[in-house]
Protein backbone atom coordinates (compact mmCIF):
# COMPACT_ATOMS: atom_id res chain seq x y z
CA UNK A 1 0.00 0.00 0.00
CA UNK A 2 1.09 3.10 -0.87
CA UNK A 3 2.13 5.50 1.83
CA UNK A 4 -0.39 8.59 2.82
CA UNK A 5 0.93 11.55 1.43
CA UNK A 6 -1.00 14.34 1.07
CA UNK A 7 -0.94 17.28 -2.03
CA UNK A 8 -2.38 20.71 -2.72
CA UNK A 9 -6.04 20.85 -4.04
CA UNK A 10 -6.19 23.65 -6.04
CA UNK A 11 -10.07 25.56 -5.81
CA UNK A 12 -11.63 28.44 -6.27
CA UNK A 13 -13.06 29.39 -3.19
CA UNK A 14 -16.80 30.82 -3.48
CA UNK A 15 -19.68 32.32 -1.76
CA UNK A 16 -23.19 32.36 -1.57
CA UNK A 17 -24.37 32.05 -5.21
CA UNK A 18 -26.46 35.15 -6.62
CA UNK A 19 -29.96 33.56 -8.20
CA UNK A 20 -33.02 34.31 -6.14
CA UNK A 21 -33.59 30.25 -5.94
CA UNK A 22 -30.75 29.18 -3.62
CA UNK A 23 -31.49 25.15 -4.35
CA UNK A 24 -29.91 26.27 -8.64
CA UNK A 25 -26.62 28.50 -8.02
CA UNK A 26 -25.86 29.90 -11.34
CA UNK A 27 -23.10 32.35 -9.77
CA UNK A 28 -19.74 31.56 -8.14
CA UNK A 29 -18.23 34.69 -6.74
CA UNK A 30 -14.97 34.74 -5.03
CA UNK A 31 -16.05 34.90 -0.90
CA UNK A 32 -15.09 38.32 0.37
CA UNK A 33 -13.03 36.65 3.18
CA UNK A 34 -10.79 34.18 1.69
CA UNK A 35 -10.49 31.24 4.16
CA UNK A 36 -6.62 30.35 5.18
CA UNK A 37 -5.28 27.55 6.89
CA UNK A 38 -3.92 28.67 10.35
CA UNK A 39 -0.93 26.42 11.42
CA UNK A 40 2.64 26.62 12.56
CA UNK A 41 5.01 26.17 9.73
CA UNK A 42 5.00 22.19 8.49
CA UNK A 43 7.64 19.70 9.77
CA UNK A 44 7.66 18.13 6.18
CA UNK A 45 8.40 20.14 3.65
CA UNK A 46 6.70 17.84 1.08
CA UNK A 47 2.98 18.52 2.73
CA UNK A 48 0.80 21.98 1.87
CA UNK A 49 -2.52 22.63 3.79
CA UNK A 50 -5.28 22.55 1.40
CA UNK A 51 -7.33 25.46 0.67
CA UNK A 52 -11.15 25.26 2.07
CA UNK A 53 -13.68 26.07 -0.30
CA UNK A 54 -17.40 27.51 -0.07
CA UNK A 55 -20.35 25.46 -1.24
CA UNK A 56 -23.25 27.74 -2.64
CA UNK A 57 -26.12 26.32 -0.74
CA UNK A 58 -28.09 29.22 -0.24
CA UNK A 59 -28.47 32.88 -1.12
CA UNK A 60 -29.60 35.09 2.06
CA UNK A 61 -30.07 31.97 4.39
CA UNK A 62 -28.30 29.72 6.84
CA UNK A 63 -26.78 26.22 5.34
CA UNK A 64 -24.96 23.67 7.01
CA UNK A 65 -22.98 20.19 6.06
CA UNK A 66 -22.94 18.09 8.80
CA UNK A 67 -21.85 14.27 6.63
CA UNK A 68 -20.44 12.55 3.64
CA UNK A 69 -20.26 9.69 1.91
CA UNK A 70 -18.26 8.24 -1.19
CA UNK A 71 -20.32 8.51 -4.18
CA UNK A 72 -19.54 6.67 -7.79
CA UNK A 73 -15.78 7.33 -9.65
CA UNK A 74 -14.53 9.33 -7.15
CA UNK A 75 -17.56 11.84 -6.59
CA UNK A 76 -18.57 12.50 -3.06
CA UNK A 77 -21.57 13.18 -1.09
CA UNK A 78 -22.60 16.04 1.39
CA UNK A 79 -25.65 16.44 3.65
CA UNK A 80 -26.87 19.06 5.89
CA UNK A 81 -29.52 21.33 5.59
CA UNK A 82 -30.74 24.97 3.72
CA UNK A 83 -33.04 27.57 4.47
CA UNK A 84 -33.82 30.14 2.00
CA UNK A 85 -33.77 32.85 4.59
CA UNK A 86 -33.04 33.45 8.08
CA UNK A 87 -36.30 32.96 9.03
CA UNK A 88 -37.40 30.69 7.16
CA UNK A 89 -37.95 26.65 7.30
CA UNK A 90 -34.84 24.58 6.62
CA UNK A 91 -34.85 21.86 4.99
CA UNK A 92 -32.74 18.60 4.78
CA UNK A 93 -30.47 18.90 1.98
CA UNK A 94 -27.77 16.39 -0.26
CA UNK A 95 -24.94 17.76 -2.44
CA UNK A 96 -22.82 15.64 -4.76
CA UNK A 97 -19.66 17.11 -6.30
CA UNK A 98 -17.25 15.58 -8.82
CA UNK A 99 -13.34 14.66 -7.02
CA UNK A 100 -12.23 18.27 -8.39
CA UNK A 101 -14.54 19.95 -5.99
CA UNK A 102 -16.97 21.30 -8.65
CA UNK A 103 -21.06 20.81 -8.53
CA UNK A 104 -22.10 17.27 -9.99
CA UNK A 105 -24.23 18.85 -12.98
CA UNK A 106 -26.28 15.02 -13.28
CA UNK A 107 -27.57 15.41 -9.41
CA UNK A 108 -30.87 17.16 -9.09
CA UNK A 109 -30.40 21.22 -9.62
CA UNK A 110 -26.61 21.90 -10.82
CA UNK A 111 -25.54 19.19 -7.92
CA UNK A 112 -28.15 20.09 -4.86
CA UNK A 113 -31.57 18.20 -3.97
CA UNK A 114 -33.59 19.79 -1.21
CA UNK A 115 -35.28 16.99 -0.15
CA UNK A 116 -39.26 17.48 1.79
CA UNK A 117 -38.19 16.68 4.98
CA UNK A 118 -38.07 19.89 7.64
CA UNK A 119 -35.12 20.47 9.23
CA UNK A 120 -35.97 21.29 13.20
CA UNK A 121 -32.95 19.65 14.98
CA UNK A 122 -29.05 20.79 15.65
CA UNK A 123 -25.61 20.06 15.00
CA UNK A 124 -25.10 16.74 14.11
CA UNK A 125 -28.62 15.48 13.66
CA UNK A 126 -28.21 15.18 9.89
CA UNK A 127 -26.72 11.40 8.42
CA UNK A 128 -26.23 10.36 5.14
CA UNK A 129 -25.87 6.68 3.74
CA UNK A 130 -25.64 5.32 0.00
CA UNK A 131 -27.05 1.80 -0.77
CA UNK A 132 -25.36 -0.78 -2.48
CA UNK A 133 -27.20 -0.22 -5.36
CA UNK A 134 -26.08 3.31 -5.33
CA UNK A 135 -29.12 4.81 -3.96
CA UNK A 136 -28.84 7.65 -1.71
CA UNK A 137 -30.24 7.75 2.18
CA UNK A 138 -30.72 10.87 4.28
CA UNK A 139 -31.77 11.17 7.64
CA UNK A 140 -32.58 14.31 10.02
CA UNK A 141 -34.78 15.32 12.82
CA UNK A 142 -37.89 16.63 11.59
CA UNK A 143 -41.25 17.57 12.83
CA UNK A 144 -44.05 15.62 14.19
CA UNK A 145 -46.77 15.35 11.79
CA UNK A 146 -49.51 14.57 14.22
CA UNK A 147 -48.27 16.54 17.60
CA UNK A 148 -47.47 20.04 17.24
CA UNK A 149 -44.04 21.31 18.89
CA UNK A 150 -42.66 17.24 18.88
CA UNK A 151 -40.40 15.84 17.04
CA UNK A 152 -39.48 12.66 14.54
CA UNK A 153 -36.97 10.94 12.57
CA UNK A 154 -37.60 11.70 8.83
CA UNK A 155 -35.40 9.69 6.30
CA UNK A 156 -35.53 10.45 2.54
CA UNK A 157 -34.38 7.47 -0.66
CA UNK A 158 -33.10 9.51 -3.24
CA UNK A 159 -31.96 7.80 -7.16
CA UNK A 160 -28.94 7.67 -8.16
CA UNK A 161 -29.70 10.83 -10.37
CA UNK A 162 -31.07 12.90 -7.07
CA UNK A 163 -35.22 12.72 -7.30
CA UNK A 164 -36.96 10.86 -4.93
CA UNK A 165 -37.54 7.41 -4.91
CA UNK A 166 -41.31 6.75 -4.54
CA UNK A 167 -40.98 3.22 -3.27
CA UNK A 168 -39.84 4.19 -0.02
CA UNK A 169 -42.01 5.45 2.64
CA UNK A 170 -44.77 7.93 1.51
CA UNK A 171 -43.50 9.77 -1.87
CA UNK A 172 -39.92 8.82 -1.04
CA UNK A 173 -40.02 9.94 3.02
CA UNK A 174 -40.40 8.03 6.28
CA UNK A 175 -41.59 9.65 9.00
CA UNK A 176 -40.53 7.68 12.11
CA UNK A 177 -41.95 8.05 15.75
CA UNK A 178 -39.82 6.45 18.18
CA UNK A 179 -41.84 8.00 21.14
CA UNK A 180 -44.32 10.62 21.88
CA UNK A 181 -42.74 13.60 23.90
CA UNK A 182 -44.97 14.68 27.05
CA UNK A 183 -45.97 18.05 25.97
CA UNK A 184 -46.04 21.17 28.04
CA UNK A 185 -48.44 23.34 24.89
CA UNK A 186 -46.22 23.28 22.28
CA UNK A 187 -43.31 22.57 24.21
CA UNK A 188 -41.45 19.16 24.02
CA UNK A 189 -39.68 17.24 26.87
CA UNK A 190 -37.63 14.14 25.67
CA UNK A 191 -38.85 14.28 21.82
CA UNK A 192 -36.95 12.30 19.21
CA UNK A 193 -33.88 13.41 17.71
CA UNK A 194 -32.16 11.53 14.40
CA UNK A 195 -28.43 11.16 15.27
CA UNK A 196 -26.95 8.40 12.87
CA UNK A 197 -28.05 6.73 9.90
CA UNK A 198 -26.02 3.28 8.39
CA UNK A 199 -26.68 0.58 5.49
CA UNK A 200 -25.64 -2.90 5.59
CA UNK A 201 -24.02 -4.61 2.72
CA UNK A 202 -26.53 -6.64 2.59
CA UNK A 203 -28.94 -3.66 2.05
CA UNK A 204 -30.70 -3.57 5.69
CA UNK A 205 -31.26 0.31 7.15
CA UNK A 206 -30.41 1.29 10.33
CA UNK A 207 -31.32 4.33 12.46
CA UNK A 208 -29.84 5.69 15.40
CA UNK A 209 -31.78 8.54 17.83
CA UNK A 210 -32.28 9.68 21.27
CA UNK A 211 -36.24 9.54 22.56
CA UNK A 212 -38.06 9.12 25.52
CA UNK A 213 -37.96 6.52 28.09
CA UNK A 214 -40.74 3.85 27.83
CA UNK A 215 -42.84 3.36 30.89
CA UNK A 216 -42.71 4.25 34.22
CA UNK A 217 -40.85 5.89 36.90
CA UNK A 218 -38.77 3.71 39.50
CA UNK A 219 -39.51 6.22 42.00
CA UNK A 220 -43.00 7.04 41.27
CA UNK A 221 -45.24 4.38 39.10
CA UNK A 222 -47.35 7.01 38.25
CA UNK A 223 -45.22 9.28 36.63
CA UNK A 224 -44.02 9.18 32.83
CA UNK A 225 -40.41 8.90 31.96
CA UNK A 226 -38.89 12.30 30.72
CA UNK A 227 -35.64 10.53 30.54
CA UNK A 228 -34.20 9.42 27.30
CA UNK A 229 -33.12 5.91 26.19
CA UNK A 230 -30.40 5.04 23.09
CA UNK A 231 -32.92 3.83 20.45
CA UNK A 232 -31.69 1.71 17.75
CA UNK A 233 -34.25 1.09 14.63
CA UNK A 234 -34.30 -1.35 11.34
CA UNK A 235 -36.23 -0.33 8.58
CA UNK A 236 -37.49 -2.66 5.56
CA UNK A 237 -36.69 -1.68 2.29
CA UNK A 238 -40.01 0.38 1.59
CA UNK A 239 -39.31 2.52 4.63
CA UNK A 240 -41.34 1.03 7.46
CA UNK A 241 -40.06 -0.43 10.88
CA UNK A 242 -39.12 -3.90 11.07
CA UNK A 243 -41.48 -5.40 13.86
CA UNK A 244 -40.76 -8.86 13.16
CA UNK A 245 -37.05 -9.29 12.80
CA UNK A 246 -35.32 -6.64 14.68
CA UNK A 247 -35.50 -5.32 18.37
CA UNK A 248 -38.02 -5.55 20.81
CA UNK A 249 -35.40 -5.53 23.68
CA UNK A 250 -34.97 -2.73 26.38
CA UNK A 251 -31.77 -2.80 28.39
CA UNK A 252 -31.56 -1.10 31.90
CA UNK A 253 -28.14 -0.93 33.60
CA UNK A 254 -28.54 -0.21 37.24
CA UNK A 255 -29.27 -0.97 40.35
CA UNK A 256 -32.80 0.30 41.39
CA UNK A 257 -34.03 0.84 37.66
CA UNK A 258 -36.61 -1.91 36.09
CA UNK A 259 -38.09 -1.20 32.64
CA UNK A 260 -37.02 -4.52 31.17
CA UNK A 261 -40.61 -5.37 30.05
CA UNK A 262 -41.03 -2.01 29.00
CA UNK A 263 -40.22 -2.21 25.09
CA UNK A 264 -41.46 -1.46 21.80
CA UNK A 265 -41.92 -3.16 18.67
CA UNK A 266 -38.75 -3.00 16.22
CA UNK A 267 -36.72 -0.84 18.59
CA UNK A 268 -33.90 -1.82 20.74
CA UNK A 269 -33.29 0.07 23.74
CA UNK A 270 -31.27 0.86 26.17
CA UNK A 271 -31.37 3.00 29.38
CA UNK A 272 -28.78 3.97 31.71
CA UNK A 273 -30.01 4.73 35.34
CA UNK A 274 -33.24 7.16 33.63
CA UNK A 275 -30.78 9.65 32.68
CA UNK A 276 -30.59 11.76 29.32
CA UNK A 277 -28.99 9.81 26.79
CA UNK A 278 -27.00 11.61 23.84
CA UNK A 279 -27.18 9.78 21.06
CA UNK A 280 -24.47 9.37 18.55
CA UNK A 281 -22.55 7.16 15.74
CA UNK A 282 -24.05 4.21 14.27
CA UNK A 283 -21.72 1.85 12.31
CA UNK A 284 -22.26 -1.78 10.80
CA UNK A 285 -19.38 -3.83 11.21
CA UNK A 286 -18.08 -6.45 8.43
CA UNK A 287 -20.19 -9.41 9.80
CA UNK A 288 -23.41 -7.33 10.51
CA UNK A 289 -23.29 -6.27 13.57
CA UNK A 290 -23.84 -2.84 14.97
CA UNK A 291 -21.34 -0.89 16.98
CA UNK A 292 -23.05 2.20 18.36
CA UNK A 293 -21.77 5.11 20.75
CA UNK A 294 -23.10 8.37 22.34
CA UNK A 295 -22.06 8.99 26.15
CA UNK A 296 -24.02 9.95 29.54
CA UNK A 297 -24.25 11.58 33.11
CA UNK A 298 -25.08 9.26 35.44
CA UNK A 299 -24.40 8.07 39.07
CA UNK A 300 -22.18 4.67 37.95
CA UNK A 301 -19.79 7.73 35.92
CA UNK A 302 -19.72 9.66 39.82
CA UNK A 303 -21.84 11.81 37.70
CA UNK A 304 -19.48 13.16 34.94
CA UNK A 305 -20.09 12.60 31.32
CA UNK A 306 -18.44 9.80 30.35
CA UNK A 307 -18.59 7.44 27.25
CA UNK A 308 -21.35 5.07 25.76
CA UNK A 309 -20.53 2.15 23.42
CA UNK A 310 -22.64 -0.63 22.60
CA UNK A 311 -22.80 -3.88 20.66
CA UNK A 312 -26.31 -5.76 19.10
CA UNK A 313 -26.39 -8.50 17.20
CA UNK A 314 -27.89 -8.38 13.47
CA UNK A 315 -31.59 -9.18 15.12
CA UNK A 316 -31.40 -5.90 17.29
CA UNK A 317 -30.21 -7.99 21.02
CA UNK A 318 -27.41 -6.71 22.77
CA UNK A 319 -24.21 -8.78 21.98
CA UNK A 320 -23.32 -9.69 25.56
CA UNK A 321 -19.51 -11.11 24.09
CA UNK A 322 -18.28 -7.77 23.83
CA UNK A 323 -16.50 -6.09 26.40
CA UNK A 324 -14.03 -6.67 29.13
CA UNK A 325 -17.79 -7.17 31.65
CA UNK A 326 -19.76 -9.08 29.49
CA UNK A 327 -22.47 -6.62 29.21
CA UNK A 328 -22.02 -5.35 25.72
CA UNK A 329 -21.89 -2.07 27.02
CA UNK A 330 -18.96 -0.04 27.29
CA UNK A 331 -19.69 2.88 30.05
CA UNK A 332 -16.84 4.48 32.40
CA UNK A 333 -15.09 6.87 33.50
CA UNK A 334 -11.28 7.58 30.87
CA UNK A 335 -10.93 11.34 31.87
CA UNK A 336 -11.93 12.52 35.42
CA UNK A 337 -13.91 15.32 34.47
CA UNK A 338 -15.90 14.28 30.89
CA UNK A 339 -15.02 12.43 28.48
CA UNK A 340 -17.48 12.37 25.04
CA UNK A 341 -17.84 9.70 21.93
CA UNK A 342 -19.13 11.39 18.80
CA UNK A 343 -18.12 9.16 16.33
CA UNK A 344 -16.31 5.77 15.34
CA UNK A 345 -13.93 5.10 12.57
CA UNK A 346 -13.69 1.16 11.37
CA UNK A 347 -10.09 0.24 10.92
CA UNK A 348 -9.63 -2.86 8.17
CA UNK A 349 -7.68 -4.91 11.13
CA UNK A 350 -10.47 -4.97 13.04
CA UNK A 351 -9.74 -2.16 15.40
CA UNK A 352 -12.02 1.12 16.11
CA UNK A 353 -10.91 4.70 17.14
CA UNK A 354 -13.24 7.17 18.72
CA UNK A 355 -13.99 11.10 17.99
CA UNK A 356 -14.99 13.03 21.03
CA UNK A 357 -13.86 15.28 23.61
CA UNK A 358 -13.45 16.23 26.84
CA UNK A 359 -11.06 16.72 30.31
CA UNK A 360 -9.24 15.70 32.85
CA UNK A 361 -9.27 19.12 34.81
CA UNK A 362 -9.90 22.62 34.28
CA UNK A 363 -12.87 24.00 32.42
CA UNK A 364 -11.57 23.92 28.76
CA UNK A 365 -12.22 20.50 26.90
CA UNK A 366 -9.60 19.35 24.53
CA UNK A 367 -9.81 16.50 21.80
CA UNK A 368 -9.79 12.56 22.28
CA UNK A 369 -9.33 9.68 21.00
CA UNK A 370 -9.55 6.35 22.56
CA UNK A 371 -8.79 2.53 20.60
CA UNK A 372 -11.02 -0.57 21.06
CA UNK A 373 -9.26 -3.93 19.98
CA UNK A 374 -9.26 -7.83 20.93
CA UNK A 375 -7.15 -8.55 23.69
CA UNK A 376 -5.00 -10.77 23.14
CA UNK A 377 -5.29 -12.56 27.12
CA UNK A 378 -8.94 -12.50 27.02
CA UNK A 379 -10.20 -12.08 23.27
CA UNK A 380 -12.48 -9.69 24.37
CA UNK A 381 -13.03 -6.85 22.34
CA UNK A 382 -11.78 -4.14 24.88
CA UNK A 383 -10.53 -0.21 25.21
CA UNK A 384 -6.56 -0.42 24.27
CA UNK A 385 -5.11 0.78 27.16
CA UNK A 386 -1.54 0.97 25.45
CA UNK A 387 -2.79 3.49 22.68
CA UNK A 388 -0.61 6.83 22.61
CA UNK A 389 1.22 4.95 25.63
CA UNK A 390 -0.57 7.41 27.73
CA UNK A 391 -1.45 6.68 31.67
CA UNK A 392 -5.26 7.56 30.33
CA UNK A 393 -4.59 4.98 27.14
CA UNK A 394 -6.00 8.27 25.11
CA UNK A 395 -4.89 10.37 22.73
CA UNK A 396 -5.80 13.65 24.28
CA UNK A 397 -4.11 16.99 22.81
CA UNK A 398 -5.38 20.85 22.58
CA UNK A 399 -5.72 22.03 18.93
CA UNK A 400 -4.92 25.44 19.53
CA UNK A 401 -2.06 25.11 22.15
CA UNK A 402 -3.79 27.83 24.08
CA UNK A 403 -6.45 26.26 26.36
CA UNK A 404 -9.19 27.58 24.49
CA UNK A 405 -11.58 24.65 24.33
CA UNK A 406 -12.03 22.50 21.62
CA UNK A 407 -14.59 19.88 20.06
CA UNK A 408 -13.63 16.83 18.35
CA UNK A 409 -16.91 16.07 16.10
CA UNK A 410 -15.80 13.00 13.95
CA UNK A 411 -13.39 10.12 12.93
CA UNK A 412 -11.99 8.95 10.23
CA UNK A 413 -9.97 5.73 9.29
CA UNK A 414 -7.14 6.23 6.70
CA UNK A 415 -4.99 3.67 5.30
CA UNK A 416 -2.15 2.03 7.61
CA UNK A 417 -4.41 2.52 10.49
CA UNK A 418 -4.37 6.10 10.49
CA UNK A 419 -7.42 8.08 12.04
CA UNK A 420 -8.22 11.55 10.46
CA UNK A 421 -10.18 13.70 13.34
CA UNK A 422 -12.21 16.89 12.85
CA UNK A 423 -14.04 19.41 14.58
CA UNK A 424 -13.15 23.17 15.88
CA UNK A 425 -11.65 24.85 18.38
CA UNK A 426 -12.20 27.88 20.69
CA UNK A 427 -15.16 29.28 23.12
CA UNK A 428 -18.13 26.60 22.55
CA UNK A 429 -21.18 28.25 20.91
CA UNK A 430 -19.45 31.89 20.35
CA UNK A 431 -18.38 33.36 17.24
CA UNK A 432 -14.66 32.62 17.77
CA UNK A 433 -14.18 29.30 16.89
CA UNK A 434 -12.26 28.04 14.01
CA UNK A 435 -12.06 24.70 12.04
CA UNK A 436 -9.26 21.76 12.66
CA UNK A 437 -8.23 18.69 11.00
CA UNK A 438 -5.47 16.63 12.67
CA UNK A 439 -3.61 13.31 12.22
CA UNK A 440 -2.99 10.31 13.81
CA UNK A 441 -1.03 7.55 13.44
CA UNK A 442 -1.56 3.98 14.17
CA UNK A 443 0.19 4.20 17.66
CA UNK A 444 -2.20 7.23 18.71
CA UNK A 445 0.81 9.97 18.08
CA UNK A 446 0.07 13.40 16.14
CA UNK A 447 0.92 12.36 12.74
CA UNK A 448 4.16 14.63 11.87
CA UNK A 449 3.78 13.41 8.15
CA UNK A 450 1.69 16.26 7.58
CA UNK A 451 3.38 18.95 8.90
CA UNK A 452 2.62 18.94 13.04
CA UNK A 453 -0.36 16.97 12.39
CA UNK A 454 -2.49 19.53 13.69
CA UNK A 455 -4.34 22.01 11.12
CA UNK A 456 -6.67 25.16 11.80
CA UNK A 457 -8.98 26.60 9.50
CA UNK A 458 -10.15 30.14 9.29
CA UNK A 459 -13.11 29.89 7.29
CA UNK A 460 -14.83 33.73 8.11
CA UNK A 461 -14.01 36.75 9.46
CA UNK A 462 -17.02 36.00 12.09
CA UNK A 463 -15.83 33.11 13.26
CA UNK A 464 -17.98 30.17 14.59
CA UNK A 465 -16.50 27.98 12.27
CA UNK A 466 -16.83 24.06 12.30
CA UNK A 467 -16.00 20.62 10.74
CA UNK A 468 -18.33 17.86 11.18
CA UNK A 469 -18.99 15.49 8.14
CA UNK A 470 -15.86 12.99 6.41
CA UNK A 471 -15.41 10.63 3.93
CA UNK A 472 -12.71 8.88 1.46
CA UNK A 473 -14.16 8.80 -2.24
CA UNK A 474 -10.83 7.26 -4.41
CA UNK A 475 -7.81 9.20 -4.21
CA UNK A 476 -9.13 12.05 -1.51
CA UNK A 477 -10.91 12.86 1.61
CA UNK A 478 -13.68 15.00 1.85
CA UNK A 479 -13.93 17.24 4.97
CA UNK A 480 -17.48 19.29 5.60
CA UNK A 481 -18.99 21.77 7.43
CA UNK A 482 -19.61 25.50 7.87
CA UNK A 483 -18.80 29.01 7.92
CA UNK A 484 -20.70 30.57 11.05
CA UNK A 485 -22.14 33.44 10.61
CA UNK A 486 -22.37 33.74 14.83
CA UNK A 487 -24.94 33.12 17.37
CA UNK A 488 -28.46 31.87 15.19
CA UNK A 489 -30.47 34.59 16.90
CA UNK A 490 -27.98 37.47 15.40
CA UNK A 491 -27.37 36.46 12.42
CA UNK A 492 -28.69 38.40 9.13
CA UNK A 493 -29.35 38.12 5.43
CA UNK A 494 -25.87 38.67 5.00
CA UNK A 495 -23.80 37.04 7.34
CA UNK A 496 -25.19 33.70 8.22
CA UNK A 497 -24.10 30.35 8.18
CA UNK A 498 -22.36 28.91 4.37
CA UNK A 499 -21.37 25.45 3.96
CA UNK A 500 -17.76 24.54 3.39
CA UNK A 501 -15.35 22.04 2.59
CA UNK A 502 -11.61 21.13 1.92
CA UNK A 503 -10.30 18.09 0.10
CA UNK A 504 -7.19 16.25 0.75
CA UNK A 505 -5.30 14.32 -2.09
CA UNK A 506 -4.35 10.88 -0.53
CA UNK A 507 -2.05 10.11 -3.13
Amino acid sequence: MKKLALGFVALIACGDNTDNNPLNPDSLEPTPDTPTPDSPPDSNPGFVVPTPFAVPLSVAGPDQLQSAAAGPDGTFYAAGFVGQTVASKRFVTVVRYLPTGAPDATFGANGIVATPIEFVGGADEVDLAIQVDGKILVSGTTASPTITGDRDLGIARLDINGTLDTTFGTLGVAIISLNDAIMNGTTPTGADSSRSLAVAATGEIFLHGASRGVGKKSADANAERTDTDYTVVKLLPDGTVDTAGFGGQSITLGNGFTHAADTKPGQFRLDIQETNATARALKVLDDGKLMVSGYARTPSSGNTVQPVLFKLAANGTLDTTWGADAQGVFHEPVLAVQTEVYNIALHSDGKFTTAGYGRAAGDTNDFISLRFHVDPASGANVRDLTFNNATTGALVFDPSGAMLGSNCHNALALPNGKTLLIGAMGPSNLPAQDAVVAFADGTGQLDTAYGDGVHVFKLGADGNDQFWGATVSGTKAIVVGYKGGGAANAQTETTNDDAFAVIFDLQ
